[in-house]
């Protein structure tokens, strides 16, 4: 054989087994790092929250629903720290839209389509309204039991955490009695804030009994929320 033809196939040979050999090294690196991955649960849990509860802003969705009686409410909203909000959707099939500066509420008249001014607590004891304009009060948890960490999730937003745990709630919406929900809670791997909540009674006899959706997103960004134009 051609000396030359011999030594150009060894070394093709020896580049092959040196690449095969670097792709395993790497390939044992990869698999041990994430194999001694160690997530805490409790810890996971204790991050996000504060990690979420310090944002300065955030986009979110919010859906209630009972098994009989369909979706309750379904409204889309923007926060920014300290107490600017602006919500709008549908609540019991009924167009709303909020608006809140400080202390004022502007609620849109779904008849006349003007603006009304509510100083103060105004807005009331309507609990619900309460609960969907301040979606961080659904993280107000009374208590926190039996966290369990359930691996990892591609979705839409990245890679996630998946987090199993059952809570008491400090509001409950609908005047609900006290009772322990079972949540499932997806965490982003990189910035550890929270994406999304599923929030479903436990127990039996829970067809009237509300299930709460969360969703959050474009975390810190500037929203710009004003009071409405006089119409």
């Amino acid at each position: 054989m051609n000396t030359r033809l011999f030594l150009a196939i060894r070394g093709r040979s020896l580049l092959a087994v040196f690449g095969l050999l670097l792709l395993a090294f790497f390939a044992y690196i990869w698999a041990g790092f994430f194999a001694g991955e160690k997530i805490v649960p409790e810890q996971l849990f204790a991050q996000a929250v504060k990690e979420t509860l310090a944002s300065k802003s955030f986009r979110y969705q919010v859906e209630v629903k009972t098994e009989n009686q369909g979706i309750l409410s379904q409204v889309g909203g923007e926060w920014m720290s300290p107490n600017l909000i602006h919500l709008q959707g549908k609540m019991y099939n009924t167009p709303v839209e909020f608006i809140q500066i400080g202390e004022t509420t502007y609620m849109k008249d779904i008849w006349t389509k003007k603006w009304l001014a509510l100083k103060g607590d105004r807005l009331g004891q309507a609990q619900l309204y309460v609960m969907e304009l301040a979606p961080l009060n659904f993280l107000n948890f009374k208590s926190v039991g039996d966290i369990h960490y359930r691996g990892r999730e591609k979705s839409e937003e990245g890679k996630m955490f998946l987090l199993d745990f059952r809570p008491r709630l400090h509001q409950l919406p609908l005047n609900e009695k006290d009772r322990e929900y079972q949540c499932r809670m997806w965490i982003d791997v990189h910035d550890r804030r929270i994406r999304q909540v599923f929030l479903q009674p436990a127990g039996s006899d829970v067809k009237n009994l509300p299930t709460i959706f969360l969703k959050f997103w474009d975390y810190d960004q500037t929203i710009k929320i004003e009071p409405p134009l006089k119409s």
